[in-house]
């Protein structure tokens, strides 16, 4: 079965657009995990540093 010039550029169009929603969506993914990894960090570091305090009373810096 022969293809005519408008087949071609079709099936062209065909490709290039399932390659390009498929690399949309691996790369919205990877962004989403990315900031799903900052987010757990942030909420380990607020968890962290939360508490009470002895004051150690004036700090001295040298110069």
């Amino acid at each position: 079965m022969s293809l005519g010039n408008f087949g071609r550029i079709a099936v062209g169009w065909t490709i290039l657009t399932a390659v390009g929603v498929y690399s949309f969506v691996l790369s919205k993914e990877s962004v989403e995990k990315r900031r799903y990894e900052d987010m757990q960090i942030r909420d380990r570091m607020k968890k962290a540093n939360i508490g009470d305090y002895e004051s150690v009373g004036t700090r001295r810096f040298n110069a």
